[in-house]
């Protein structure tokens, strides 16, 4: 497990944090399970990679949409990603996935990652009507 995977979980342990775990070859994911209001239930997933330069946190195809709704949710997200800079949209496999790429040299912070699953969370809820607007 890498050095950054290694400090994340000592911060959990350490706050009483339990999050699911899962080991591979290169990288280490923990899992968040959250019911968000407005949105429903979600998993977002904290990808560790053994480089320890960045943390992938992705909340994969959590809202399913039919395919003649495409065109429209693409120029959402094609909005939305020019209004955020941090938290991106991606269309995946006729679905909406959200993620955030948080890059670290030598200065890896558990709170950071935290935040940003916060921060995730947040704009999840705050832009799930526009969608639903769209799919109407």
């Amino acid at each position: 497990m890498a050095q950054n995977a290694s400090a994340f979980e000592e911060f959990l342990k350490r706050q009483d944090i339990t999050l699911g775990k899962n080991t591979h070859e290169d990288n280490t994911v923990y899992v968040v399970n959250e019911n968000l209001e407005e949105v429903g239930p979600v998993s977002l997933m904290a990808l560790f990679n053994d480089s320890d330069r960045y943390v992938t946190l992705i909340c994969f195809k959590y809202l399913a949409f039919p395919p003649e709704k495409k065109p429209a949710m693409l120029e959402t997200i094609n909005t939305l990603n020019a209004e955020y800079t941090m938290v991106k949209f991606v269309e995946t496999g006729d679905a909406l996935t959200v993620q955030v790429v948080v890059p670290f040299h030598d200065n890896f912070s558990p709170e950071v990652i935290i935040d940003m699953v916060s921060l995730i969370f947040r704009t999840m809820k705050e832009e799930h009507p526009r969608f639903l607007k769209v799919l109407r």
